[in-house]
């Protein structure tokens, strides 16, 4: 990576030109895990092992652009990475390496090529059958396996002496689900998405996730289309990022009281949020989320701690104290959204909602500050985690000498010291 890039990056930036460098490697990545996905199989004479052969071999063959997209859908590229942890640790049973026929299935429909091959069911899928990217099978819930057929960009699948007709799009056919998209796009930058929980059921350790759940899909695109113009007309920069960047969106249920949101370290490109109630809440949150995410695919890259023991921490946005690499991330990710709230600042009328605006940005950025100092103290990091820290401290500095109204700094520091406060009397030993 260019040390002008790594230097946007530690200043909480980058732009296209390092999403577009981590995207490369991120695709890199799966494709070593899919070859070592292959070589696993084999060693230990996996009873998917000729499926996998066969998808290997036309996921070789498939034009690049579709093999890239086919195999970087999020929930394939965790999939992948938790299905080789398995398979290398002697938990082959409790893997499912046959779901890479089905990403060959994707790929060779995308790609509209010619090809026939055999397709398992997970086990116990009742007759389920997830097609990544493209959506959902339901077959007799006596199918084990689908022989499965494709040209022009349609797919022929037998099963359990049943035929299905499928296409990429929308069908008669109640037994094909195709995935839902959220596209928007404002002042010629679009966002396109795609509404996925299914594939994130054979993501070990994801499987059973009952917060997972099913879009309303009126609501996320009214709150996508607010967020969008908000991101775009005040903060080009970051919306160029999430632009290059998201490839899905992943609903979760909401908590009782509020809203939250993730992202995975091994999906690069999607993003898990419950509804927001509100444009700007969505906007923050992406904004949060895509540091996130631009972190996780560098220190896929990079070191920037070295191993040692486990030590928590403080965080000033947290009620659980954070390992260093936790806190490096929320640090991360807080340095946007104090910067989005700076930008928000200046583009927002006087009154009450500038007001809030002017408050998160000190709240945030101090916060921020704060903990890239407990960060720049340790010895642990590394060579590449010294610059991003440095970089942080950097912007930050900039940042807490500018000039804010007196009642928002003032606001600001009792909310932090509010947080302090409780986080403080949680953990204070009782007799």
């Amino acid at each position: 990576m260019p040390r002008a890039v790594l230097d946007e990056l530690a200043a909480g930036r980058g732009g296209v030109a390092a999403v577009t460098r981590l995207r490369a490697a991120q695709h890199s990545k799966i494709l070593l895990l899919v070859r070592a996905l292959l070589l696993l199989v084999r060693q230990t004479a996996h009873p998917d092992r000729a499926v996998v052969e066969t998808a290997y071999r036309v996921l070789a063959e498939v034009p690049t652009p579709d093999r890239v997209a086919a195999l970087s859908h999020p929930p394939v590229a965790a999939w992948a990475f938790g299905t080789v942890s398995l398979l290398e640790t002697g938990n082959g049973s409790a893997a499912y390496p046959g779901l890479l026929a089905a990403v060959a299935v994707t790929a060779a429909v995308r790609a509209g090529a010619a090809v026939e091959l055999d397709v398992p069911l997970a086990p116990g899928a009742g007759g389920r059958l997830d097609l990544p990217g493209l959506g959902t099978l339901t077959l007799p819930v006596t199918a084990t396996r689908a022989r499965i057929r494709t040209c022009g960009g349609q797919a022929w699948v037998n099963a359990a002496g049943k035929r299905v007709d499928i296409d990429a799009g929308r069908s008669a056919d109640r037994r094909w689900r195709p995935l839902s998209r959220l596209d928007v796009a404002h002042d010629g930058l679009p966002l396109s998405l795609l509404v996925d929980t299914r594939t994130w059921r054979y993501v070990p350790g994801l499987g059973g996730d009952r917060r997972f759940s099913g879009a309303s899909t009126g609501a996320w695109q009214a709150r996508l289309d607010g967020a969008w113009r908000i991101l775009v007309d005040h903060h080009r920069p970051v919306a160029e990022e999430i632009s290059a960047l998201l490839r899905a969106l992943v609903p979760i249920a909401a908590p009782r009281t509020s809203t939250r949101s993730g992202t995975f370290h091994h999906a690069f490109g999607s993003v898990a949020m419950s509804l927001p109630p509100d444009a700007r809440s969505t906007a923050v949150a992406l904004a949060h989320e895509i540091q996130h995410a631009k972190l996780a695919a560098l220190t896929d890259m990079f070191a920037t701690l070295e191993p040692g023991p486990t030590e928590l921490f403080y965080a000033p946005w947290r009620t659980d104290p954070r390992p260093l690499d936790g806190l490096l991330h929320g640090a991360y990710a807080h340095l946007g959204v104090a910067g989005f709230w700076r930008r928000q600042a200046r583009v927002t009328d006087p009154g009450a909602a500038r007001h809030h605006a002017e408050v998160q940005f000190v709240r945030w950025s101090r916060a921020a500050a704060d903990t890239v100092a407990v960060l720049a103290a340790q010895r642990r990091l590394t060579p590449v985690g010294r610059h991003l820290v440095d970089g942080m401290a950097g912007v930050l500095g900039r940042w807490l000498a500018e000039p804010v109204a007196a009642r928002a700094a003032a606001e600001a520091d009792r909310l932090l010291a509010a947080h302090r406060n409780r986080w403080d009397r949680y953990r204070a030993p009782t007799g």
